[in-house]
């Protein structure tokens, strides 16, 4: 009999669950429900809290990321031919510039992936690190 290799996510949420403080018949029942797999034993998410550290999570991330790829760009491949296409055809035949309506197409992909708050969050966080790290760059040259 083989052991379930339950994923990274998994082991996570029952070391986060725990560091808040919960029971672990508490954090079984709710990896039952949230991840809908037989959750593991107590004696295994004991051993987890023990053993696992920044750099084992990193290289589960690592390995689950790997194996999760290909599933990922099947998906990607099969939602641009069917989503982003249209809409470049779309923009050609009405004279728009296809490469501004791709941009728009991936943010709203993007946005309705991760949801409005979240999107908006990112962009700001990202445009005010932009704005950061350009004046850092400005004022070192002139500095020389």
């Amino acid at each position: 009999m083989t052991r379930a290799r339950y994923k990274t996510e998994v082991k996570l949420f029952a070391l986060n669950e725990r560091a808040e403080g919960k029971q672990w018949k508490i954090i079984q029942a709710r990896i039952k429900e949230r991840f809908n797999v037989n959750p593991p034993g107590v004696r295994v998410m004991e051993k987890w809290k023990t053993s696992l550290n920044s750099q084992s999570i990193k290289a589960e991330l690592m390995k689950d990321a790997k194996q999760e790829l290909p599933k990922l760009e099947r998906e990607a491949k099969a939602k641009i031919m069917e989503n982003l296409l249209p809409v470049l055809l779309s923009a050609q035949s009405a004279g728009q510039n296809m490469e501004s309506a791709a941009w728009k197409w991936f943010f709203e992909s993007i946005e309705n992936l991760i949801g409005l708050e979240k999107f908006e969050r990112f962009a700001t966080e990202y445009f005010v690190a932009r704005k950061q790290t350009l004046a850092r760059a400005s004022e070192v040259k002139n500095e020389q």
